[in-house]
C-alpha cells in the first residue's frame, strides 16, 4: 500500500510533464519564412566569402 504514495505522485508529474510536452511541441515549419531567410543567408554568405563587406 505504501507503494502507492510512492508512484502516484510520480505518475501524476509524469503525465502533467507529456501533457505540456505535447502542448508546446514545436509546430511545423512555415516555408514562406523560410524561403525568404534562405536568400538572405546566401546573399551573407556571398559578401562573406569575398569579402567585399565589412570593417578592418
Amino acid at each position: 500500500m505504501i507503494w502507492l504514495f510512492i508512484l502516484m505522485p510520480v505518475l501524476i508529474i509524469g503525465a502533467i510533464a507529456i501533457y505540456f510536452e505535447k502542448k508546446s511541441g514545436m509546430s511545423p515549419p512555415n516555408e514562406n519564412i523560410q524561403d525568404e531567410k534562405l536568400g538572405e543567408v546566401i546573399t551573407q554568405n556571398g559578401i562573406n566569402s569575398n569579402g567585399t563587406h565589412g570593417t578592418d
